[in-house]
């Protein structure tokens, strides 16, 4: 079984010096280090309650960004539906006019056959 390379173990062939007492501080300090990273990773993985504020923020965060998106998507839309339903002048276009009138002789014709059908069966 091997070591990793940075775990103590044998030295290495042909060298017979034992480490100073500075290094062996420094290599102290450094494991020090490394385990102090290990222990704060570990404990913000375990925050639960931290990673959920963090995730509603983020989710918060994007909805809004996607409701700017949208709205002015609907503003693009109602620009574009009011450029096509009136002339350069602000007047209605014909082709409006026509729905319109056909919208309204549609009203009156249900409008006739309900007063008829209620007519007939009295």
């Amino acid at each position: 079984m091997s070591t990793p390379d940075n775990a103590p173990g044998p030295a290495p062939a042909g060298a017979d010096e034992k480490p100073t007492v500075p290094e062996l501080q420094a290599d102290i300090e450094h494991t020090r280090e490394q385990l102090g990273e290990t222990v704060d990773a570990l404990t913000a993985k375990l925050d639960v309650k931290s990673r959920a504020k963090e995730k509603v923020a983020t989710t918060r965060l994007r909805l809004k960004d996607r409701t700017v998106a949208a709205r002015a998507q609907v503003a693009d839309w109602a620009r574009d539906g009011k450029a096509a339903a009136t002339t350069d002048e602000g007047k209605p276009t014909p082709a409006v006019l026509a729905g319109g009138a056909g919208a309204a002789a549609l009203v009156v014709a249900v409008g006739v056959a309900v007063v008829l059908v209620r007519r007939r069966g009295r």
